[in-house]
């Protein structure tokens, strides 16, 4: 039967961004979350999941929020002049600039050294959030290979890599914020329809799907363009009719951890 990892990122974004990840695991569909070691509020999100232990936790690199967990002079071509990441809007003003590589390699193994504080050991998987290039693919592409850690590359546009030696390979890769049918975020009515095409997945074939489930506060307000986008796709994905539909569609949950060979 068709596989599905179903993956709310953003954990330890915010304290209401956190409760809700929890409620979609306890409730809903997710299985799998992605922590971002380096804001405060990763600690308030590894001590609720320790009441969920089958809860896949990996890394959802940032470099984008927040301070770094790098010394902020190791990585200056990430940091603005007070040590803190470059937000989105500087990326957006600046399309020509390029990530450098050791900067962005630097700074997900000084996150994984984080994550390995947080949780006792270093994620099993890594992705970037939100905004990246080629050159952050290549960075994971190494790092990966050297740690021994399952990455997702996602910022490459054509470009094929290689499948991951001793890894299940992912067949479709859905990022909820980038498809074009489900503005003001994923609703029942999207996996009802199949908008997604999961229905054209081969029994053997994988698909990894990423949702912006959660609450909201005051932070996700002041620091997040995806705001009531997070409420209705949390009510999405802990709505019974789409846990019925993958049911009666003879469709597989697993977390990342499944992956492996």
């Amino acid at each position: 039967m068709p596989k599905l990892i179903i993956d709310a990122d953003d954990f330890g974004l915010s304290k209401a961004i956190n409760h809700g990840i929890i409620e979609s695991y306890k409730t809903g569909i997710t299985t799998s979350t992605l922590l971002m070691p380096n804001l405060e509020t990763a600690e308030h999100a590894i001590a609720l999941a320790k009441d969920y232990p089958d809860l896949f936790i990996g890394q959802h690199t940032n470099f984008l929020l927040g301070k770094p967990c790098a010394d902020p002079a190791e990585i200056p071509s990430l940091v603005d002049e007070n040590g803190e990441f470059h937000r989105s809007k500087y990326y957006r003003a600046n399309p020509e600039l390029k990530f450098q590589y050791e900067d962005v390699r630097t700074e997900t193994i000084a996150q994984m050294e984080r994550f390995k504080e947080l949780t006792g050991h270093y994620p099993e998987h890594i992705d970037c959030h939100s905004i990246g290039d080629e050159t952050v693919d290549q960075a994971f592409f190494d790092i990966a290979r050297e740690f021994g850690v399952h990455r997702t590359l996602k910022y490459s546009g054509d470009k094929k890599w290689s499948d991951q030696e001793g890894y299940l390979p992912i067949t479709k890769l859905l990022e909820s914020g980038a498809l074009p049918y489900t503005n003001g975020g994923v609703s029942v009515e999207n996996f009802l329809n199949d908008d997604f095409g999961l229905l054209k997945l081969a029994p053997n074939e994988i698909a990894e799907m990423h949702f912006d489930v959660g609450f909201l506060d005051q932070f996700v307000l002041d620091n997040s363009s995806y705001t009531l986008m997070r409420c209705r796709e949390l009510a999405t994905i802990c709505d019974v009719r789409v846990r019925d539909w993958l049911l009666e569609n003879g469709f597989e949950l697993i977390t990342f951890g499944d992956l492996q060979r």
